[in-house]
């Protein structure tokens, strides 16, 4: 029995559907529509909808409803438009509440929308699903050091350098959190070892000669901003 076209009104929106024969639909072939339709809706407003109207011609499962959130989302964060992924982030974490993906990226949009508070509460959420998820935790203390809740970075960054011994960002923001409590000596030996493992990035080297000019140690300071100007003039030569 062929396939007959049929017009379908959603809203003040007409649109022409193939209604499929009897028993010719497979799950992976929807699944496909209602993937490619969703990445093309008019600035996401649809999205709601859409999904209803779809689900009243097909009956989307959670799964098909979880993929649409996450690949719309996935096309907002790509354009660094947090807020507007948030509302389908929020949808996917809703559909899917242990995985720990769509909690990550959550944490990761509101963050990016200045919503600090809100992302430590879904990387808690994470983290009770997934205790060793290193990235997870790595964020946690990025943005309790952003908070000024100082001791608790700390706590989770020393958890964090003894898995990763040799990860240099850990050392750095030990450093920065350090020197926010007024702890030079650890401070500076932090930092000290950001620099070792990776001798390549300014910032380490910057805020080390901050140290060491605030422990009188000048002539290491002066070496510090000696290589920091090194670092940034290699960066203008590549940018000729």
């Amino acid at each position: 029995m062929p396939n007959k076209k049929v017009k379908k009104t959603q809203g003040d929106v007409e649109m022409l559907v193939q209604e499929p024969a009897v028993g010719s639909i497979e799950s992976a072939e929807t699944s496909t529509i209602f993937y490619l339709h969703a990445m093309s809706i008019f600035g996401g407003r649809l999205l709601g909808g859409l999904l209803n109207f779809y689900n009243s011609l097909f009956g989307l499962s959670s799964k098909d409803k979880a993929k649409i959130h996450r690949n719309v989302s996935n096309h907002y964060l790509r354009k660094g438009l947090h807020q507007k992924a948030i509302n389908s982030l929020k949808e996917w974490a809703r559909l899917e509440p242990k995985n720990t993906d769509a909690l990550y990226q959550l944490a990761i949009a509101l963050a990016g929308g200045g919503k600090s508070k809100q992302a430590i509460t879904v990387l808690d959420k994470l983290l009770k699903i997934d205790p060793n998820n290193r990235d997870a935790v790595y964020q946690k203390c990025r943005l309790l050091l952003k908070r000024k809740e100082f001791e608790q970075a700390v706590a989770g960054l020393e958890e964090l350098r003894k898995a990763e011994a040799e990860n240099a960002e850990i050392y750095y923001l030990l450093g920065m959190a350090y020197n926010r409590m007024e702890k030079d000596s650890e401070a500076v030996e932090a930092m000290e070892k950001a620099t070792k493992l990776n001798n390549e990035e300014a910032k380490y080297f910057q805020h080390l000669g901050f140290l060491y000019e605030r422990a009188g140690k000048s002539k290491e300071a002066a070496t510090c901003f000696a290589r920091v100007m090194e670092l940034e003039e290699d960066e203008e030569d590549l940018d000729l």
